[in-house]
């Protein structure tokens, strides 16, 4: 279906699915870029605040030997934090001796059961040391380990990378998630603008620089095709591909227009040549005979003798007058229906009996097949004919032609051969070229490539075999069905 639509639709349910499929990829490719940019982003200020945090209670463990709750509500205010805790387990801190005590103990457990409260999330973190980040729907929560440094053996009895405590940071993204949004819808419509600009501006240029030359080129190749050659079509005068195209076209159209009219020209000189010639020795026997008739007194049986001549001089003169009209119209129509092949040697051999005897030439007719076959009877016998016609030009007084029908698996091939002087090699491949004649025989030349036509146009083929001094065989394969 696809490849029965126009050009253009073609393009249009192409590129019009790439445009919208574009438009989503960028949309999508955006956001996901921008989100990830964002989460990147989120990751390294959760890792700069959660330093702030360990710092200032590194600090505030050097300085106060202890951990200030009010310096964690500020934190939390100063950084923007919606949620800061830092869970802890009393027996990883490892104290020294000297700084425990039954306040502190009851200070740890408080804000032990604080993150307690907050879930399980993030005492994996104590086990592995290494950081973790969830993504919420409107933040992401970094649970980022306190590491021990060799300062922090101060006050614990630790080694240095032992996980003393873990900070648990949200980073808001709501707002950050709504500004993204909003510049890639943004940047969607922007890609959609464009992609409609570009749409549109393509279809005026498709339109005027592709479509039209090619309804040109289409419109000139139907008439052209139609036999009309002097159809002026709409030369493009650009230089790129479609330019060159129809101007080349153009150029081949009145090419052929001039080689037609040689052609007819020729083709009638031809034809009026042959027509001149060939119907001077008719005409000429006519004159004669009437003339005879005009000036003497002639015996009865001379007079018949005359009007005969005269009646097949113009006998001769209808037959080619039939072959040129025949030949010249290509309106070949057969009718084909079941015939007799006896029947159609028996018609042949009673056409061209009486001109046969009158070159003294003896016809043979073999009747090898009696059955029928879907012929058109008038056509097929003036093929035969017209071959035994050309035929008698190479065969001299004493000669004979032989009529032959015989059964071919599915073919019923005739045979019309004769034992004359042959063909002459070189004119062999030419014989069933019209107004060709290589010898000086009757009518226009057009016998045997009328007689080639007719076989072909009911479904037949026609093959010659000839050698000099041994004669002429035509072979003519019809089928049976």
């Amino acid at each position: 279906m696809f490849r029965n639509l126009k050009l253009s639709s073609k393009l249009l349910f192409t590129f019009v699915p790439l445009f919208i499929l574009l438009i989503v990829d960028d949309y999508y490719l955006d956001i996901r870029g921008q989100e990830d940019a964002m989460l990147n982003q989120a990751k390294a200020s959760a890792f700069e605040k959660a330093h702030i945090v360990r710092v200032s209670l590194v600090e505030q463990m050097l300085e106060n030997e202890k951990v200030d709750d009010v310096l964690l509500d500020n934190l939390r205010k100063v950084g923007g934090l919606e949620d800061l805790y830092i869970r802890i387990r009393p027996d990883n801190l490892h104290l020294r001796d000297w700084l425990q005590d039954s306040t502190r103990d009851a200070r740890l457990m408080k804000r032990m059961q604080y993150a307690m409260a907050k879930g399980d999330i993030g005492n994996e973190v104590f086990d592995s040391g290494n950081s973790l980040f969830v993504n919420r729907e409107d933040n992401i929560e970094a649970i980022i380990p306190f590491k021990a440094e060799k300062k922090c053996q101060t006050c614990h009895d630790v080694p240095i990378n032992h996980v003393l405590g873990v900070a648990h940071i949200q980073v808001p993204l709501k707002e950050i998630k709504a500004s993204i949004s909003a510049n890639a819808q943004r940047t969607a419509v922007i890609t959609l603008g464009f992609a409609v600009l570009t749409l549109v501006i393509g279809i005026f240029f498709y339109r005027s620089l592709i479509q039209k030359p090619v309804r040109n080129l289409l419109a000139a190749t139907e008439a052209i095709g139609q036999g009309n050659l002097s159809y002026e079509m709409n030369v493009s005068t650009s230089s790129d591909e479609l330019g060159i195209l129809s101007q080349s076209f153009d150029r081949m159209r009145k090419t052929l227009r001039q080689s037609q009219e040689a052609l007819r020209n020729s083709t009638v000189g031809q034809i009026a040549n042959s027509l001149i010639r060939d119907f001077r020795a008719p005409m000429r026997q006519i004159l004669t005979a009437v003339d005879r008739i005009e000036r003497g007194n002639p015996t009865d049986d001379v007079k018949a003798q005359l009007c005969a001549t005269a009646r097949n001089s113009v006998v001769d003169m209808n037959k080619m007058a039939q072959d040129l009209l025949d030949y010249t119209t290509g309106d070949l129509k057969v009718n084909k229906r079941p015939c007799n092949v006896p029947g159609v040697l028996t018609y042949v051999a009673d056409a061209v009996r009486q001109d046969l005897e009158r070159d003294m030439v003896k016809l043979e007719v073999q009747q090898g097949y009696q059955g029928n076959i879907p012929l058109d009877y008038e056509r097929i016998a003036r093929a035969f004919i017209n071959i035994v016609s050309y035929s008698v030009n190479y065969i001299p007084p004493g000669g004979m032609i032989r009529l032959a029908a015989a059964a071919q698996e599915k073919m019923v091939v005739f045979r019309i051969s004769d034992n004359g002087n042959g063909i002459p090699a070189q004119f062999r491949d030419k014989i069933f070229e019209p107004f060709t004649r290589f010898v000086q025989e009757k009518g226009l030349g057009l016998s045997l490539a009328l007689a080639k036509r007719i076989i072909e146009a009911q479904g037949g083929t026609i093959l010659v075999e000839s050698e000099e001094g041994k004669g002429t065989s035509f072979t003519i394969s019809m089928p049976q069905a």
